[in-house]
């Protein structure tokens, strides 16, 4: 029995034969843990993937995926393959339930290579990536937000620090950072990773300008050259 951790493009118009091994395993499986089906179910069909299998959709209410989709799955001991939106589930998405009830039922946990933001991104900056903290999204509340960005700035002397932000909410994140951030710290944006109209550049903060990003996924990592 094995759980196989399939990665998602990050773009929408990312090839999907980027992975060709990507569709020899989706054909052999016939139950799916998905972040989203609308997402998923394209992708699998372009690559010959029946449209009958079973497609389990990850529930943000109770932040797992439904109980009887685990006892269909891990009860017949079939084997599975987990889809997140985009990138590699359970890297800053939806999926490590799944992987820790595969890994107590006794399944080989398989990840395929594949893209995931976080690694491209650290990749392409310039900065260490032999130490570094990823953080996610900031709040959302004003003085939470200060205090978590003050934080992050704080700590980008010792490591690398990544976080994201919502696409509408990116180019706000940019201009706070510039304001706040010590002008010899680096800056990294890595924006709309994989796309055609993606990019990354790295630069101290004092050279950075506010400008309106595309609204698009974008990170941004702080740390020292």
């Amino acid at each position: 029995m094995r759980l196989y951790i399939l990665p998602m493009p990050l773009a929408r118009e990312a090839p999907y034969w980027l992975y060709p091994y990507w569709g020899e395993v989706a054909r052999e499986v016939k139950h799916f843990f998905v972040e989203r089906a609308a997402r998923a179910r394209p992708l699998l069909e372009k690559v010959g993937v029946s449209p009958t299998v079973q497609l389990y959709e990850y529930d943000s209410r109770i932040e797992d995926w439904p109980i009887h989709a685990y006892e269909i799955v891990f009860r017949s001991r079939a084997s599975a393959a987990l889809l997140s939106e985009s990138g590699l589930a359970g890297v800053a998405d939806p999926g490590r339930t799944v992987v820790q009830r595969a890994h107590a039922e006794g399944y080989a946990v398989i990840p395929l290579a594949g893209p995931s933001s976080i690694t491209l991104a650290l990749s392409a900056s310039g900065l260490s990536g032999q130490a570094f903290t990823f953080w996610g999204y900031p709040p959302i509340e004003k003085r939470q937000r200060r205090q978590f960005l003050q934080k992050v700035i704080g700590a980008a002397a010792q490591m690398t620090q990544i976080l994201m932000e919502t696409p509408a909410r990116s180019s706000s994140l940019l201009g706070e950072l510039i304001a706040v951030a010590p002008p010899d710290l680096y800056l990294c944006v890595a924006h709309h990773l994989t796309a055609a109209d993606g990019w990354v550049r790295t630069q101290p903060v004092a050279l950075w300008q506010p400008m309106d990003l595309p609204k698009a996924p974008t990170l941004f990592l702080l740390g020292r050259m």
